[in-house]
Parts: structure tokens; C-alpha cells; sequence
């Protein structure tokens, strides 16, 4: 059950990765697809986030590392948007 839950996300999240690379979709299809995949990483960062706030109350060094990590990835996902969509569109112009 676990591979078949991994499968189908992995073929979700890379099909729309690809899809919305392509500048022959239409953008009524691309568009949402960019906010589902900016969503369901928003709501895994943020979820580290809120889990490391909780963890400080417990473990100080703890939830540092985990509030270290979820920065880490936000930050990383910001240059990923940036290098994949922003800067794409501005050599295209």
C-alpha cells in the first residue's frame, strides 16, 4: 500500500512539475498546477515549522534543528521557484 501511495504521488507531483515547464500548455492547466506544487510544499516547510515551535517547549536543541531545517528548505524551495519560473520567463522576453 505504501509503494502504491508513493507511485501515485511521484507521478502526480513529477507530471505537473513537467507540465508546467511546457510553454504549450495552456495556461489555465499550468497555472493551478504551479499553486498545487507551491501549496503542497508551503504545507510541508510550514509544517516542520509548526512542528519545531512545538518541540522547543521539549527539546530546545531539538526543535532548533528542526525550525534550522524547515528554513533551510524554504529557502531552497524560494531559489528553485525563482530558477525554474522567474528567471525562465524574463530570457524568454
Amino acid at each position: 500500500m505504501e509503494f502504491l501511495i508513493e507511485l501515485v504521488i511521484d507521478l502526480v507531483l513529477e507530471g505537473s512539475l513537467e507540465v508546467s515547464k511546457n510553454k504549450k500548455i495552456s495556461k489555465f492547466i499550468r497555472y493551478p498546477l504551479i499553486a498545487i506544487i507551491i501549496l503542497f510544499f508551503a504545507i510541508v516547510i510550514f509544517g516542520l515549522m509548526f512542528i519545531g515551535i512545538i518541540c522547543l517547549k521539549n527539546s530546545i536543541v531539538g526543535g532548533l534543528i528542526i525550525l534550522l531545517f524547515s528554513i533551510l528548505l524554504l529557502i531552497m524551495a524560494i531559489l528553485k521557484f525563482k530558477k525554474i519560473y522567474l528567471e525562465k520567463r524574463v530570457n524568454e522576453k
